[in-house]
């Protein structure tokens, strides 16, 4: 009996000297608020007028009072990169830019206990690439909140902040294809950008598709489509200064390439063949999408070596055939087939919605107030007569 009471009470003590150590409670606490709306940059980095950020740093002070020396926060841009010149060397793998610092103190201060708010704004320009998580790399955007006593007391608080960038759609664009020593072209129309979630259209027109010989027609018909929508990625890798000597000296990196296929779909039918008019004509309009699953990123040409496009690959399998102009029943195959492929660019872009840019609101205009302040009549010194008191004080 008294052995397992010896071992019971062994077990409390290991069990009372594991458990963790609470650190001494921190005089005050820090939060973070952000009252702006999404963060959207509209347009290209060329044309964005950026975002406003506004919010409001809270200081929840549970001593009596604290003093604090030192108080403020930065807006940074982290980039990490998942395949750095040195594995194991954390300034390789993620570098920091500080966008912007809040001083909220010019010196040291005293707090009651309570909560006290400091507002903040900022304006992110507009050529800032939005936040991005790739394969190969990824571009993060945080707030970092810093307080100091005398005493070296630190409070820390971070917030990440998603930068997302919209392009609106503009006109269609039209792409034109030849294939060559055939007389095929192909007349492919695409929207101007499309969006991660949704179907979007393309039209296809391909001439040149028949040839008369005499009693008989040489045709190319449409036996199958494939369409392929890829994501490449590029990102090149930095060094810190502790292994600059890794790929050659200062200004250069590691270039890294990832392909992905973000949707595939094949169509055997859904065109329209027309082979009396000259030339021959086949059209057809098919939607495409990209799979909810792909997790696709949108494009991204950043300064610090990140890029990420799009492309939509079309394969066209045809097939040859001679047709008897008098009996277009009998049809007569070759043998022969081609495969003709096509390649376009996407632009893949977040849906830009209703929002408008920051510059282009306008504040509310009612009926009832004029557009500026009214006129009054034009002032002449009285000439006549003195008046009365009684008419001066009711002037007056």
């Amino acid at each position: 009996m008294d052995f397992f009471l010896h071992k019971e009470g062994k077990d409390k003590r290991k069990s009372v000297s594991g458990s963790p150590k609470l650190g001494p409670a921190k005089p005050a606490k820090l939060e973070i608020g952000i009252e702006s709306p999404p963060l959207v940059l509209y347009g290209s980095t060329t044309s964005s007028t950026g975002a406003l950020l506004s919010g409001q740093l809270m200081l929840s002070v549970s001593d009596e009072e604290v003093t604090l020396q030192h108080f403020e926060m930065q807006l940074l841009a982290k980039t990490t990169t998942k395949k750095p010149v040195s594995k194991d060397c954390p300034d390789c793998r993620t570098q920091t830019t500080e966008l912007f610092k809040w001083k909220f103190l010019s010196e040291p201060g005293r707090f009651p206990k309570g909560r006290h708010s400091f507002p903040f704004s900022y304006l992110l320009p507009g050529k800032l690439p939005a936040t991005t998580n790739a394969t190969l790399g990824a571009i993060d955007y945080v707030l970092s909140a810093k307080a100091t006593t005398p005493l070296q007391d630190t409070m820390l608080v971070e917030s990440p902040l998603k930068v997302y960038r919209a392009l609106v759609p503009g006109n269609d664009r039209t792409s034109l294809r030849i294939f060559p020593p055939t007389n095929i072209t192909a007349t492919i129309i695409l929207p101007s950008v499309i969006h991660p979630i949704g179907e979007f259209n393309v039209q296809m027109r391909v001439s040149g598709c028949s040839e008369n010989e005499g009693t008989t027609q040489r045709r190319w018909r449409i036996r199958k489509m494939n369409s392929r929508i890829e994501e490449h990625g590029k990102m090149i890798s930095p060094p810190c200064p502790k292994h600059v000597h890794k790929v050659g000296g200062e200004g250069k990196g590691i270039l890294s390439n990832d392909t992905r296929v973000l949707g595939i779909q094949d169509f055997k039918d859904g065109w329209k063949s027309d082979f009396d008019t000259q030339g021959g004509l086949i059209e057809m309009e098919f939607p495409l999408s990209i799979k909810p699953i792909a997790n696709p990123i949108c494009d991204v040409d950043a300064p610090n070596g990140l890029s990420i496009t799009h492309k939509l690959i079309l394969e066209l399998i045809v097939a040859e055939e001679i047709v008897s102009l008098k009996n277009t029943k009998l049809v007569t195959p070759t043998g022969t087939a081609r495969v003709l492929r096509m390649q376009f660019v996407l632009i893949l872009t977040e849906r830009s919605g209703l929002g408008i840019s920051w510059d282009e609101e306008q504040p509310p205009m009612y009926d009832d107030v004029p557009a500026s302040p009214p006129s009054y009549a034009k002032m002449v010194d009285y000439e006549g007569e003195p008046l009365p008191d009684d008419e001066l004080a009711r002037l007056t």
